[in-house]
């Protein structure tokens, strides 16, 4: 990809990578930290204990904690929710009072008074 401004050229490299063809066990083994939360989609994963890893992982680096919430989103491809539950441990009551949670519940409130 190229752009010109101001005389100014700039040009961007990029290559696509399909997260399902991307092993699994590159993500512990280099490590990979930005990956952890899609390791339920990864190449040979899908599994309760690779979640649990890549929990374990996210967990132990401050930085990393706040993708959880997506770890758990991936996760819900491959595993049935309550299972996800008991492995992130979480507390319901925290899940509500999050953002994402609450704008979910704002959007399907107006959906529903719009089809009213």
């Amino acid at each position: 990809m190229q752009s010109h401004c101001m005389g100014l050229y700039a040009r961007r490299d990029y290559r696509v990578i399909n997260l399902w063809e991307v092993d699994v066990s590159l993500v512990f083994t280099r490590p990979i930290p930005p990956l952890l939360p899609f390791v339920p989609i990864l190449h040979g994963s899908g599994t309760e204990a690779m979640v649990r890893q890549a929990l374990q992982a996210l967990r132990a680096d401050a930085n990393l904690q706040d993708l959880e919430s997506l770890l758990a989103f991936f996760a819900s491809f491959v595993l049935n929710s309550q299972l996800i539950q008991q492995i992130m441990r979480w507390d319901m009551i925290v899940l509500e009072e999050s953002p994402w949670y609450q704008e979910i519940i704002s959007r399907g409130e107006r959906q529903e008074r719009e089809r009213i």
